[in-house]
């Protein structure tokens, strides 16, 4: 009886990974799926990090793993005032938006351009990655951290995965 109960929660469980994986992908299993492979998002979007951090003089894929962490690449998904693949905070950059000409937030390639664009502007405030994405992130005294290197688990998990994918593009 123990045996069949074990049998039928394995299959359960194994049945709602299959589930997930299906109607989830990157979502469900991105996080841990990251770790040791290449992006799951669009190839579309990759070329747009490439062609915009080129233009920003930032990493590709550093526009790649914070679009990985922000929205797994979904381009329609929103946490409050939060938007798009680089999850940009609209009435923030409500000024950045008409600069640049990006009309729809949602827009997969202006959103990955605000979002370099601001890591452009936090880059020559702050100089290092650590605090840029913190400050990115609005951690709380994300200055401060950065001086004492005292990141986020979000700012670290970024770095990381940046550092994984450079070497992996032979970067």
């Amino acid at each position: 009886m123990r045996k069949r109960r074990i049998n039928i929660i394995s299959n359960l469980l194994i049945s709602a990974v299959f589930v997930c994986s299906l109607f989830c992908g990157p979502l469900c299993l991105g996080a841990a799926d990251t770790d040791t492979k290449d992006t799951w998002i669009p190839e579309e979007y990759r070329q747009y990090c490439e062609e915009i951090g080129a233009k920003y003089a930032i990493s590709p894929e550093l526009l790649i793993a914070i679009i990985e962490k922000e929205s797994s690449g979904q381009p329609q998904v929103y946490n409050g005032n939060c938007k798009g693949l680089m999850q940009i905070n609209e009435p923030y950059h409500r000024e950045r938006m008409q600069k640049l000409g990006v009309t729809n937030i949602y827009d997969p390639y202006g959103n990955i351009m605000l979002g370099a664009d601001y890591l452009l502007d936090l880059f020559l405030e702050y100089q290092e990655t650590g605090t840029v994405l913190m400050v990115y992130n609005g951690s709380a005294r994300a200055v401060e951290r950065g001086e004492a290197v005292d990141y986020t688990k979000y700012a670290s998990e970024i770095i990381e995965r940046t550092a994984f994918l450079e070497r992996l593009h032979g970067k």
